[in-house]
């Protein structure tokens, strides 16, 4: 068993007081739970708070991505190059682990600090299928710079 580390971390593309467990929708029990999950590190939970978006942005709208932990590939949606999001320093008392790397709370956690992210900062830990190419330069413009493809 791990040892359990002081803080884990928690991305989310949204901004909180306090972190709540929600519902996850994962591909197996250990990532489907209620709860808040979280990483031992905070490259861990980039991808999670990175603000991936819908396609298009409204009620059925489609989102599909992947991420091996660093790198996040955008199967479909789209995600603004100037955007941001969070990623929080939790303390880990409440926490489980659950599988090789998830750790899980079933309760609110106070945050010990919220640590804003860029967008573009991690821009090059992002590829994008031919078909989110494609969605990304509708929405954010065929001249944006940051679209390589």
């Amino acid at each position: 068993m791990k040892d359990k580390p002081k803080v884990v971390y928690h991305g989310s593309q949204y901004l909180f007081d306090i972190v709540k467990p929600q519902k996850a929708n994962g591909l197996c029990k250990a990532e489907s739970l209620i709860g808040i999950y979280a990483a031992a590190t905070m490259e861990e939970t980039i991808p999670f708070a990175l603000p991936f978006r819908y396609y298009p942005d409204e009620p059925g709208g489609k989102l599909s991505r992947d991420s091996d932990g660093i790198n996040s590939y955008l199967h479909y949606g789209s995600i603004n190059p100037h955007g941001k999001g969070y990623v929080y320093v939790l303390p880990s008392e409440s926490f489980e682990l659950v599988d090789e790397w998830q750790w899980v709370s079933k309760v609110p956690v106070k945050p010990i600090d919220i640590i804003e992210i860029r967008v573009e900062d991690y821009w090059h830990t992002i590829s994008f299928s031919d078909e989110a190419m494609m969605i990304q330069r509708k929405v954010y413009g065929e001249k944006n710079k940051r679209i390589v493809g």
